[in-house]
């Protein structure tokens, strides 16, 4: 791969926490939060992405001798996969933003530009650390002066000097303030002289319309028409941004595209002529913008610098994006989580640390609706819990309802499992799983601690959760019982929705939990629940709990429970719909027995209905003893025992909960005590 250097603009940005009351009112005191400091600014965000990339970067600008700069150079040092090469200039002060970003609104950057005051064509040793790159980005002239002065003359020769070096050249620009001396420059004029020389742009649709002082309003056409119009003024490669809107990529033809540089003559007749749009990639929960642009234009100049072809690039480009959007790191992993196709781009990263067992933390959400927790940490002889933590999400791809990320699972090497499961589908689920359900797990594991009786509830079924949720799955599950108790399943007679209703709205939690089954469960049972059977967890149980991967329940109680099931008791439907997809017909005790394989029972797994779901099996090890195939989930009830890996034996003592992609080929557990397996639905055949 091309190597890169981006040179230009730096800040520190200076962030602290506001909450809804903060304003600018003279003469009060503002409570705010705590204050975080981080790099800001085209080289250090567009650096800091093309790092996470793997592609080769160095990154050039100017510091002061404050203690903003000497931070500044500590944090660019650290940024995984990034060379610097930061040049400290005595007695000027760092340039700094800072960063204004109220709930609920965009931000808003108090910027004081400092050392950037200083950075010219000569700021850019293109004969020293510079003299190994292919490629030069610079970004910001807008907020570097001395590159504009003088009708941008400095950008102009720096612009020059690289293109007689060979490399290939780049610009991303910045929003320009019509009230800064920026906003009083000819801005036509001034792409009109540089875009000759500039071989790729990434500007944002914004920078373009601030600087060009446009007043119509931003609409796919216009986004359209200023891609074009960069082309003509001269540049090679222009890549629009319009954030929803998505990416627009517009190339000259091969013999323009042929005079630029080494990472962008190579490709001339793939690129020459092209034009296409790029829809955004979904994000869950928008975490920040901030660097979202920079990372965009990261993604392009990795696929660039790879030799991949324009749909390919814009593919990466807005995976970046995605990726920083989502608060995560712009890893291979993390964009082809978001944008499967640019898997063909980006080699996933990582398969290496990933060959054999894994063995899990804790992963337990904080504050939850309902007690729980110690057992939890006694299970797994680790410190006493927070209060609230009844649940361990294990080897999870789900989140929390509403609290994307967590609940998640992220691998030791501070991967999102997700993301690694997207990046490399075949190795983390093998191939047979992928032709039937593609890249899904189709299971949560969970250790469950019920510090207080769970309220009545039930789950959704696919067709329902599809139907008025939009989810791809319902939510049946099961439980092996690990510390005795009693639990609540079924309804013991037939129920009319308006019965079952009133009872609800009158919180009658007694003669809720009268309607149902009290069933006496020991260590060594389990318990399968079918999407739609009302049912409960009695105080004092501990169990491992597979389900479907889905955080979708509709609870009938609350009266006693930190939550308010008005709001968040019905999905977001509301307590006529949801309450459709409850069960009300009564099953007999003959029924009820039917969902449960008790501990003495020969039987290793589930009853036979819960196959369709996914698969637990209690594997009692005494030897060495076969795991079965595919993606699975460990839990160790008892021990110590031994797993074999390509790295040794992993040893497991009780307690350790431990992931298997299904590309680890070594799956012999030895020594002697019980576990417990969690796996998908068979595939079908082996995988």
């Amino acid at each position: 791969m091309h190597s890169i250097a981006v040179a230009g603009h730096i800040c520190v940005d200076v962030t602290p926490t506001l909450g809804p009351s903060a304003a600018l009112t003279p003469g009060r005191l503002i409570e705010v939060g705590p204050l975080s400091l981080g790099l800001g600014g085209c080289v250090a965000n567009t650096a800091r992405a093309l790092g996470a990339l793997g592609a080769p970067v160095l990154a050039c600008a100017l510091v002061g001798d404050d203690e903003l700069g000497r931070y500044a150079v500590r944090a660019v040092a650290e940024l995984p996969g990034v060379r610097s090469r930061l040049t400290v200039r005595p007695g000027r002060g760092t340039s700094y933003s800072l960063v204004l970003e109220p709930p609920g609104a965009d931000r808003t950057f108090w910027h004081h530009t400092g050392v950037n005051d200083d950075f010219t064509s000569e700021s850019v040793d293109l004969d020293g650390d510079l003299k190994s790159a292919d490629l030069l980005h610079v970004g910001y002239p807008s907020l570097l002066p001395g590159l504009l002065a003088d009708d941008a003359a400095q950008l102009v020769a720096l612009l020059r000097r690289a293109r007689s070096a060979g490399l290939t050249t780049s610009v991303d620009l910045a929003v320009v303030d019509p009230a800064s001396p920026a906003g009083r420059l000819d801005w036509a004029g001034i792409l009109r002289r540089l875009l000759p020389l500039v071989d790729v742009i990434t500007p944002s649709v914004d920078d373009l319309v601030s600087a060009l002082a446009i007043t119509e309003p931003v609409t796919p056409e216009l986004v359209e028409a200023l891609a074009d119009r960069l082309v003509d003024w001269g540049v090679g490669v222009a890549a629009v941004s319009s954030g929803p809107g998505g990416l627009r990529l517009r190339a000259a033809g091969a013999d323009r595209l042929a005079r630029g540089g080494r990472v962008l003559r190579p490709l001339a007749d793939r690129w020459g002529g092209a034009a296409l749009w790029q829809a955004p990639a979904v994000v869950d929960a928008v975490v920040t913008t901030n660097g979202a642009g920079d990372a965009c234009t990261a993604g392009l100049l990795t696929a660039l610098a790879g030799g991949a072809d324009p749909r390919a690039a814009a593919q990466v480009a807005v995976g970046a994006a995605a990726a920083a959007v989502a608060g995560r790191p712009a890893t291979p992993v993390e964009v082809v989580a978001r944008v499967p196709a640019a898997a063909a781009v980006l080699v996933p990263a990582g398969r290496d640390r990933f060959t054999g067992p894994i063995v899990l933390p804790a992963n337990q959400p904080r504050d939850r609706f309902y007690r729980g927790g110690r057992r939890i940490s006694d299970f797994r002889r680790d410190p006493a819990a927070p209060p609230n933590t009844p649940e361990d999400w294990v080897g999870s791809t789900t989140c929390v309802r509403g609290q994307d990320p967590t609940g998640r699972t992220v691998l030791p090497d501070g991967t999102d499992l997700a993301a690694a499961i997207a990046a490399d589908p075949r190795y983390w689920l093998g191939q047979a799983h992928l032709n039937r359900f593609g890249v899904d797990t189709k299971l949560l594991v969970k250790l469950l601690d019920a510090g207080q009786r769970l309220p009545v509830h039930a789950h959704p079924d696919g067709a329902f959760a599809l139907a008025e949720l939009g989810a791809a799955h319902g939510k049946a599950e099961a439980w092996s019982i690990m510390t005795g108790g009693d639990v609540y399943l079924g309804l013991r007679r037939d129920v009319e929705f308006t019965e079952l209703r009133e009872l609800v709205d009158r919180q009658d939690s007694e003669t809720l939990l009268d309607l149902l089954h009290r069933v006496p469960v020991a260590p060594g049972d389990r318990v399968y629940v079918p999407p739609g059977v009302l049912h409960a967890i009695g105080s004092g149980v501990l169990l491992t709990e597979v389900q479907e991967p889905e955080d979708l329940s509709i609870l009938l109680e609350w009266r006693d429970f930190d939550l308010d099931g008005t709001v968040d008791g019905h999905l977001g439907l509301g307590f006529d719909k949801a309450l459709l997809a409850v069960e009300r017909a009564g099953r007999t005790a003959a029924q009820i027995d039917a969902l449960i394989v008790r501990a003495d029972d020969t039987a290793a797994g589930l009853p036979a209905a819960a196959d369709e779901y996914f698969r637990l099996e209690r594997i009692d090890v005494a030897g060495p003893t076969e795991l079965g195939d595919g993606f699975a989930v460990l839990v160790v009830l008892d021990g110590p025992l031994r797993l074999l890996g390509p790295a040794g034996p992993v040893s497991l003592p009780a307690g350790r909960t431990v992931l298997l992609p299904a590309g680890c080929t070594e799956r012999t557990v030895d020594g002697t005590g019980r576990l417990l397996q969690a796996r998908p639905p068979a595939a079908g055949e082996r995988s």
